[in-house]
């Protein structure tokens, strides 16, 4: 079952998207993504497998973003 979850505030969008979907995980699922507004562009991260994945593969990248949105 899949889990959407959507972000427009003054945090860093990709904390809360990432708690998000750490509270999405019981549902069962077989991939997870996250896309991001970087300059004007929306920036997409997605991996198939657990969210640690995923949060594995966004590590490595910056965003100061506070609008997303993520789905498992």
């Amino acid at each position: 079952m899949c889990g959407i979850i959507g972000y427009i505030g003054k945090q860093k969008a990709s904390i809360v998207l990432m708690n998000g979907l750490k509270r999405l995980e019981y549902r069962g699922y077989d991939s997870a993504g996250i896309s991001l507004m970087k300059s004007g562009r929306i920036e997409t991260i997605k991996c198939s497998g657990k969210v640690k994945d995923l949060e594995t593969k966004f590590n490595n990248k910056q965003f100061d973003s506070t609008i997303g949105i993520a789905h498992t």
